[in-house]
């Protein structure tokens, strides 16, 4: 996707004049990339004291795959204060298990993860399919009850600061298409959405299901279908559309975003000596008249080095640990471990693994690493487009 036609000096959208930098609506983007989400737990605590010091609200939330379901549980407990939004979100990932994550045999989910992974060491990649080695169905439960204990996700019922929600997923079919699922207080007209990549779809309000449909990664989770105003789609990961949602979020309004970004993409780009902008074959194309919009400034937190140590330093040591840690998906590090070697096999785990020492590590490092950025700051420092082009091509 191309960055919108401007001068060059001009920003993507307009600001006022004279505005400063904690002028604006403030946008926050959720990027999908498993259970590494929890790092965006730590990040987000980071962020609150700079965020309440300065009287900052958040107006504006997208998320992209498991970005989703923190975006959803933000948005719903945001109203009772930034700090309980952030510790519903931290208690969720710390209590995590496969066993409370995930329902069904363990031993028919480690067959079908053999078969998965033969069929992925064949042919890489999100391929359609309707089989999956999880059943997400006690996860989203549990999630469900957090947005249903804390009023729900209406426009009516959240912080009415919080302007707009949204979750950007993929529609099955002949082709791939992205779609954005948007609870928000008014509709977005036409002159916002002429360029978008995405087609939209306005919902009463967000629940479980959608941050589901966002996060369903093929062969992993199963497709989700919904009944929308386009008819019953059948929806999977939103990563496979845009993993890192900014474009939304600013036709949304946001002039000012923050950005945690836990997909690793860059790593493995750097890892394989590809350029940042490489798109793979599976990724849903931009069409030529698309464009993105770009917000005039970006605080982008993203993990500065790789997670799969923090991984092996929790669970190596134990077989019994590894194995509870990564659950049915164990032959597929078996297999990645012959073909790429042990520190990587422990990366792409990092995406799935669930172990309570390894989630406190995702945590810690994420607030760590934030508090980092914000050191010796009073107050969170905006770049105009810094790293844009990144994004950029993250997005698509």
């Amino acid at each position: 996707m191309r960055p919108r036609p401007r001068s060059t000096d001009k920003n993507a959208i307009r600001k006022k004049p004279g505005s400063q930098p904690l002028e604006g609506k403030l946008g926050l983007v959720l990027s999908g990339g498993g259970s590494r989400a929890a790092y965006q737990a730590g990040a987000l605590k980071a962020l609150i004291p700079y965020l309440e010091r300065n009287d900052q609200h958040i107006s504006i939330i997208v998320g992209s795959s498991i970005g989703s379901i923190n975006g959803l549980i933000l948005g719903a407990c945001i109203d009772n204060g930034l700090k309980e939004a952030v510790g519903e979100i931290e208690s969720l990932w710390r209590m995590r298990t496969f066993r409370n994550t995930f329902s069904g045999s363990p031993s028919m989910a480690f067959f079908r993860a053999i078969r998965i992974a033969a069929w992925q060491y064949l042919s890489p990649g999100p391929k359609p399919t309707s089989d999956s080695i999880f059943d997400p169905t006690p996860l989203m439960t549990q999630v469900d009850e957090v947005l249903k204990r804390h009023g729900g996700l209406a426009p009516e019922d959240r912080d009415p600061k919080l302007e707009a929600m949204a979750v950007i997923t993929t529609m099955e079919g002949e082709e791939r298409k992205p779609l954005l699922f948007l609870s928000s207080h008014k509709t977005l007209d036409d002159e916002l959405l002429s360029g978008a990549s995405f087609q939209v779809c306005n919902v009463p309000k967000l629940t479980a299901k959608h941050g589901f449909a966002s996060a369903a990664l093929p062969s992993v989770l199963p497709p989700v279908e919904l009944d929308t105003e386009h008819g019953q789609v059948r929806l999977v990961d939103g990563g496979i559309s845009q993993n890192v949602p900014v474009d939304p979020a600013v036709r949304l309004g946001a002039e000012r975003v923050i950005v945690i970004d836990i997909s690793g993409r860059l790593f493995w780009f750097d890892q394989y000596q590809e350029a940042h902008d490489t798109r793979p074959d599976w990724e849903v194309p931009a069409g030529l008249e698309t464009f993105c919009m770009r917000p005039p400034d970006t605080f982008i937190v993203r993990n500065k080095q790789p997670f799969g140590p923090i991984l092996k330093q929790a669970v190596s040591k134990s077989t019994r640990k590894f194995i509870e840690a990564v659950g049915p998906t164990w032959p597929i590090f078996k297999i990645l471990q012959n073909k790429l070697g042990e520190d990587l096999a422990y990366e792409v785990m990092s995406y799935v693994a669930l172990d309570p020492d390894y989630i406190h590590g995702l945590i810690e490092r994420g607030y760590n690493e934030t508090t980092q950025l914000l050191k010796s700051r009073a107050q969170i420092e905006f770049h105009q487009n810094r790293n844009f082009e990144e994004l950029v091509a993250l997005e698509g």
